[in-house]
């Protein structure tokens, strides 16, 4: 498949860096993205199976438990990143 007549050559080395770089931040925007709905998710299920009346560590607990979603949402998008891409940007 490396000599197909088809595939499409980077003009140099720079413009695949710079495919690459936009790739990724992409991805991590998509990532902060998810994460921060998951994290808003997490947050509400945890407050609403909180028993009630509602504490300061309760609220601290719930909202740091959820916080821990939009690093891993950048991690997994970035991830995705590398997974989906295209061989022409794969190292040589």
């Amino acid at each position: 498949m490396a000599n197909s007549p088809n595939r499409q050559h980077m003009a140099n080395d720079g413009d695949r860096e710079k495919l690459i770089k936009a790739r990724k931040s992409a991805a991590g925007r998509f990532g902060f993205i998810l994460g921060c709905i998951a994290a808003i998710v997490a947050a509400s299920i945890n407050l609403y199976r909180a028993p009630r009346p509602l504490t300061v560590s309760s609220v601290i607990l719930a909202v740091l438990m959820a916080a821990l979603n939009v690093p891993l949402g950048i991690a997994f998008g970035l991830l995705g990143e590398v997974m989906t891409r295209p061989d022409e940007l794969r190292r040589r």
